[in-house]
């Protein structure tokens, strides 16, 4: 598999992005926000990041 398969493979597994979320969360001391992207796969950002996205579930550092 190439690469970009292998990326979009894992991203689409939304356990794996949340426990990534939960991480990034706890290393940068804010809430997480996962968000359902169009092309099936989830990816996270800082909730005073989103601009619109459907979000999936908020993780929280503490």
């Amino acid at each position: 598999m190439s690469c970009a398969c292998e990326r979009k493979k894992r991203m689409s597994d939304l356990e794996r992005v949340s426990e990534l979320a939960r991480k990034a969360a706890r290393m940068e001391k804010k809430i997480m926000a996962v968000y359902a992207r169009h092309d099936g796969t989830y990816a996270f950002c800082g909730v005073d990041e989103l601009n619109g996205e459907e979000v999936v579930e908020y993780r929280h550092w503490l």
